[in-house]
């Protein structure tokens, strides 16, 4: 089984267009599980789509600063679209340290790590490759899988960034029914439909009975500040089987 990368504004027959690695970049680099082979192997989507989709985007001005778990606000001033194909953990992890560290490192030169070191080839990054570029410039990480809500709540609480896996159908869908994911749901199949990895920025509870999760997409055109509804999340990051990456100083993430 593969996945097909969701790309909605994409036409059929229609090359998207991607930038190639930087020259000099091997990209048959030994790598004995190839991404798409094994359907829980790979978190990535393909070329993002473009124009007005609906979706919400963070304003601070319309939320209680006093509901809002983590600082989307600031998060959204480092988002940045990724450009190169599979690039959505690149670009993840660009966002995550140019927040915490102060350095911006362009995707073409995380890209070259990438493939140099964990021998990314354009078709995604395995789930244990993600969090490598962090670590290689200096921000401690910790991976957990089958993580909680509340464990999440509390990376962001503490100030610390989250990347998770999910499935993006369901995060750029406005509306997606949870429930219409039979197949991701299913026992010993965890991670069947995660196809994608962001940032979560934040939790706003300023509406107690609609609770959005604030995402910062490199994947998606209008991802600076994605809102997405919590049970929606939490449909889509269960496809992964809640797969996080805590980032930042202490990296503890409570059990």
């Amino acid at each position: 089984m593969s996945w097909d990368p969701y790309d909605p504004g994409t036409e059929p027959g229609i090359d998207p267009g991607v930038d190639p690695l930087p020259d000099g970049v091997p990209t048959d680099l030994a790598d004995p599980a190839h991404p798409f082979d094994d359907p829980a192997a790979a978190v990535d989507v393909g070329p993002s789509p473009d124009g007005d989709s609906g979706l919400p985007n963070f304003d601070p001005s319309q939320s209680d600063p006093n509901a809002v778990l983590g600082n989307p606000g600031e998060a959204m001033e480092v988002w940045q679209q990724h450009q190169g194909e599979g690039a959505c953990a690149i670009g993840a992890q660009g966002m995550v340290l140019e927040y915490l560290t102060g350095q911006r490192i362009s995707e073409e030169q995380l890209t070259a790590e990438a493939a140099a070191v964990d021998g990314f080839d354009g078709t995604g990054t395995a789930p244990d490759d993600l969090g490598n570029l962090l670590e290689r410039h200096g921000v401690p990480v910790q991976q957990v899988e089958d993580a909680s809500l509340e464990q999440l709540e509390g990376v962001l609480a503490k100030g610390e960034a989250a990347i998770v896996g999910l499935d993006a159908d369901e995060i750029w869908a406005p509306g997606h029914d949870p429930d219409d994911d039979a197949v991701g749901d299913l026992p010993g199949i965890p991670g069947q439909g995660a196809n994608h990895a962001v940032w979560v920025t934040g939790i706003d509870h300023s509406d107690p009975e609609h609770p959005m999760v604030v995402l910062n997409d490199s994947g998606h055109s209008e991802g600076q500040g994605l809102q997405v509804p919590l049970e929606e999340f939490m449909g889509a990051w269960q496809d992964s089987g809640n797969f996080l990456v805590a980032a930042g100083s202490s990296q503890g993430v409570r059990a």
